[in-house]
């Protein structure tokens, strides 16, 4: 590999990357699987594919052919969608291309230039990336530590901050296999009228009951938002964000990631509806 003129600084940067055996590559998928995100093997589920077979069958498309907003709507997202706040006791719940998009949408989107978003260390790299590119300040924070956040809030209101307060962390930390003390955040988020955002990525189809995550005792909150990725347990691919209906429809009109994206599948909008059905059925 050569290059040179605007090419030579990133084929430096590659140059780097292997000197310190950290240079990556794609590759066909080989031997036993320990290490994908398919906790549950529903990938290969047999109901999947009969669900999405049926659905083809009956006329859904394979593509959405547009934004939700600009008739990529289809019955198949919004069947999704009701099924998931049931299952997981929301009001509302809106379907994303992926966790990362999700992410990316809620905090460049919901937190306002005057309001604050405080950020466990450890969270997803998505919420790092959103929360740079969002309005609000950001503060990150040492991992798992309460009082930390508390003292944060109390730090930026006595300085003369004046809007919500964003508070934004995992259930379950795919890296040290930790989980956040949800109920003492919660109740945090009440003390200080701020809003509790849950990446559930880890821990749906896993833990809580027919395995709606560890934020099962909190979704239908006012002040709670929950992720709930279908790339991983739910064997699909995009992700469930659960909120208020208020919240839901503000990112509808006002989410730039969902407003100028084409719709997911609507055939992935029926294994997603499936999979949790699948959750449901099997505990």
């Amino acid at each position: 590999m050569t290059a040179s003129g605007p090419l030579l600084r990133y084929e430096t940067k590659l140059r780097g990357l292997a000197r310190k055996n950290r240079l990556r590559s794609l590759s066909p998928r080989a031997g036993l699987d320990f290490s994908s995100n398919d906790y549950l093997g529903l990938a290969a589920s047999s109901r999947l594919a009969v669900a999405v077979a049926a659905a083809l069958a009956a006329g859904a498309p394979v593509g959405a052919t547009g934004s939700r907003l600009l008739r990529g709507n289809t019955p198949e997202h919004e069947q999704l969608e009701a099924a998931a706040a049931r299952f997981f006791g929301a009001e509302r719940a809106l379907f994303f291309g992926s966790g990362y998009v999700a992410n990316f949408a809620l905090l460049t989107t919901l937190p306002r230039w005057e309001d604050l978003v405080v950020m466990d260390e450890l969270v997803h790299a998505s919420a790092h990336e959103a929360a740079r590119a969002g309005r609000a300040e950001k503060i990150e924070v040492p991992h798992n530590d309460v009082g930390v956040i508390e003292n944060a809030i109390k730090a930026w209101r006595s300085t003369g901050g004046r809007g919500r307060v964003w508070i934004a962390v995992e259930s379950l930390y795919s890296m040290d296999g930790d989980r956040a003390p949800l109920g003492d955040l919660a109740a945090l988020a009440d003390r200080h009228d701020a809003f509790l955002l849950i990446d559930e990525a880890h821990a749906t189809g896993i833990f809580g009951p027919q395995g709606r995550g560890l934020a099962h005792g909190l979704e239908g909150r006012d002040n709670v938002i929950v992720l709930h990725t279908c790339g991983k347990a739910l064997g699909c691919s995009g992700a469930l964000v659960t909120l208020p209906a208020v919240l839901c429809e503000f990112l509808v009109n006002r989410c730039r990631p969902f407003i100028y994206s084409t719709a997911p599948s609507p055939l992935m909008a029926v294994a997603v509806t499936e999979a949790l059905a699948i959750l449901r059925d099997e505990p």
